[in-house]
């Protein structure tokens, strides 16, 4: 039912209900206004017959104005008046009401009785007054049609309000649900976050991002996803600057459930409702692979300056190496002849295995050298390296100042690792020698912890080519200065030394780096400046069983072959000369490739073997080789080279070269060479279907 209709029929039922009101209200006022006449008429019936007037006026009078007659007549039997009251004059107000009607004049009259015979009659015209109570019943019902007009009208304004109220409640619905569906739909991670920084919503973007349930992140901070490093600069940072100017930019790493490091790039704002209270709404983008291209292209871009650096110093290198390996070969070759005349019970033999011992280490360097720079492959075997280690501190403890103590902490229970001994001995030398130097004018401490660890994919993360893992670490620490700030990242580059001219090259800590990484391992650098210098290596543990290497024997092979032995430096014609005429064999000596080819073309038939330098002025060890078997294809030839980029094993052999001999040379090696091709040789040519 709509509002006019009820409104009209409230109208109508409030009509009815006044009309039905004065109807009866009418009757009753009548019916009373009778029974009061009939009372006048018994009352004055006395009077009437005794004719007393003057009783009957005074009572009449009374009644008149009582009861509000216009007048009152009393008549007897025969048509007499007896008595006749007339009322004053109206007032104003009933006079304007009987006007209009308002106030109607009821005649009334009744019989007079005498002891049950009529002796008379009164009349009267009455001017009832029901107009009052029935303006007043009106009032009330006017009073009560408006009370229900307005009623009518507060539930009409009920409704429309509670109708605006579901539909506004409707499009909120609506429009939350669109907002959710966007929210939800939308790839970019979406969030919100409380003046704490602690997420209060995230969209399913975000929490698959993540990993974790939105339950999970719901309620903590942000920093609780990121490295423990970054979490009060979050919150000295992150949070006040947006606090302060009401947005922030930026590019954060974060850890999802597995451990797996994410970038975010980021832009949060300050957002302040006016009906509640601020917070923190942002958008971010996982910008992972972006920063990931950048760090590869910047690794490339390096590898690129190490691969030009590498090749520059490997140039050098291999010029250093050919005069170096002859200068061993020099001083390993007149030791060991020494050591043959020198008897074991003279001091000086001590002092010879001494010398020849470092000669063989030198040698060890310049191979490795070699193989840092990439002139030369290196096979790597399984070894235990706590004895390494133990042997170097060992032998470092007569080369460094007794102001400097050594401390060792082997805690290592595995310590199996892929590795060259030789180069494992440099790596630790290079350390602890560059510790002592940093001690060298105050003295302090040099400590070597060898300990097992774990790395999970979070720490093997911190080091390039590195696999979570077994590994040993072995630490180098020094009580020194440290390294300043500034330069602690150039540290491992070649060339680079703090060191005064003539202490250092600035290799070492280069050569060191290159020989862990070709071991699979990660070596850092710690240091505060004035507070020493620690530096870590990581070396992968492995599970291969160490390989058994046969003693060799104390005899060494001879011969009483003639041979023909070619070098440009006279000094390792002498001493080569010496060596191979103590193994047995007849050696003629050329000191140019032309006059080797002279004698053996002079000859061909008198030579069991030619030795030859591969680098050699006019003519190349290679060329030499080439032109004597053209003379004589059966003759065994050696090709020996303190450094040559132009030949290998590989090559000599394509060439029908015996074998081919890296400088610098000492007996032992040599005799088992030239002794192994001779044999060789008279084998094939006594079988030639072989």
């Amino acid at each position: 039912m709509n509002t006019r209709k009820i409104k009209w029929t409230g109208m109508a039922i409030f009509a009815i209900s006044f009309c039905v009101f004065v109807l009866i209200h009418e009757h009753l006022a009548y019916r009373e206004a009778q029974q009061r006449i009939d009372e006048h008429a018994n009352i004055i019936s006395d009077a009437l017959w005794n004719y007393n007037s003057q009783g009957a006026s005074e009572y009449l009078t009374l009644a008149c104005k009582s009861q509000n007659y216009e007048y009152l007549v009393v008549s007897d039997i025969d048509g007499k008046v007896f008595q006749k009251v007339v009322q004053e004059k109206h007032r104003w107000l009933e006079r304007l009401l009987m006007s209009i009607h308002l106030i109607p004049r009821v005649p009334l009259t009744a019989s007079v009785f005498h002891q049950g015979t009529a002796i008379g009659r009164i009349e009267a015209v009455w001017r009832p007054d029901t107009i009052y109570p029935q303006i007043n019943v009106l009032l009330l019902l006017a009073m009560m049609y408006l009370i229900f007009h307005l009623y009518v009208r507060l539930l009409q304004s009920n409704k429309g309000l509670e109708d605006r109220v579901r539909e506004r409640t409707r499009d909120l619905v609506k429009s939350e649900r669109r907002f959710r569906n966007l929210f939800n739909s939308i790839s970019d991670l979406v969030y919100t976050q409380d003046l704490d920084g602690r997420f209060t919503s995230i969209n399913p973007a975000m929490q698959n991002w993540f990993g974790y349930d939105q339950k999970e992140i719901i309620g903590r901070p942000a920093s609780d996803f990121m490295r423990p490093a970054l979490r009060t600069s979050f919150q000295s940072e992150y949070l006040k600057s947006l606090k302060a100017n009401g947005v922030y930019e930026g590019t954060t790493l974060y850890f999802g459930k597995n451990g797996r490091k994410r970038y975010l790039e980021y832009r949060s704002s300050l957002a302040q409702p006016e009906d509640g209270e601020p917070f923190i709404s942002g958008i971010g983008r996982d910008v992972t692979e972006r920063i990931s291209s950048r760090k590869k292209i910047k690794n490339l871009q390096n590898e690129i300056v190490h691969t030009r650096k590498m090749e520059a110093i490997g140039t050098l290198t291999g010029g250093i190496a050919h005069d170096f390996n002859n200068i061993l070969g020099i001083i390993i070759g007149n030791t060991e002849l020494s050591l043959d005349d020198v008897p074991e019970w003279n001091p000086a033999h001590a002092n010879l295995l001494e010398i020849k011992a470092a000669g063989m280490r030198a040698k060890d360097i310049v191979r490795q050298l070699l193989s840092f720079t990439r002139k030369e492959g290196e096979r790597l075997k399984a070894i235990d390296i706590v004895p390494v280690i133990e042997d170097t501190l060992h032998f470092l403890r007569s080369s460094i100042p007794t102001t400097v103590d050594i401390r060792k902490n082997i805690r290592a229970a595995e310590g199996m690792i892929l590795a060259d001994p030789v180069q494992i001995n440099q790596v630790m030398m290079n350390l602890c020698i560059n510790a002592s130097h940093a001690m060298e004018q105050t003295g302090g401490i040099l400590e070597i912890d060898v300990e097992n660890i774990t790395l999970d994919e979070l720490a093997a993360d911190r080091f390039e080519n590195i696999k979570a893992g077994d590994y040993i670490r072995v630490s180098v620490s020094d009580s020194g200065p440290g390294i300043p700030a500034g330069i602690i990242d150039r540290v491992f580059d070649p060339y680079f030394t703090t060191k005064e001219v003539g202490k250092g090259s600035g290799m070492g800590l280069a050569v060191v780096q290159g020989i862990v990484n070709h071991h699979g391992g990660a070596i850092s650098v710690h240091s505060k400046f004035g507070h020493g210098c620690t530096f870590r290596l990581l070396f992968p543990l492995t599970t291969e069983a160490p390989g058994v290497e046969a003693k060799p024997s104390s005899e060494l092979p001879t011969g009483r072959e003639r041979i023909l032995f070619v070098d440009d430096e006279e000094s390792i014609v002498r001493t080569t000369r010496q060596m191979l005429t103590r193994l047995g064999y007849h050696v003629e000596t050329a000191l140019t490739p032309q006059e080797a080819m002279d004698r053996f073309a002079a000859a061909p038939s008198d030579f069991d073997m030619v030795i030859t330098d591969m680098t050699m002025p006019n003519m190349t060890g290679g060329t030499l080789a080439g032109k004597i078997l053209e003379i004589r294809k059966d003759i065994p030839i050696i090709i020996c080279t303190g450094y040559s980029t132009l030949i290998d094993k590989e090559k000599a052999r394509e060439m029908g070269i015996g074998a081919f001999l890296m400088k610098p040379i000492d007996i032992r090696e040599i005799s088992q060479i030239i002794r192994k091709v001779i044999d060789d040789t008279k084998n094939m040519n006594s079988n030639p279907s072989r």
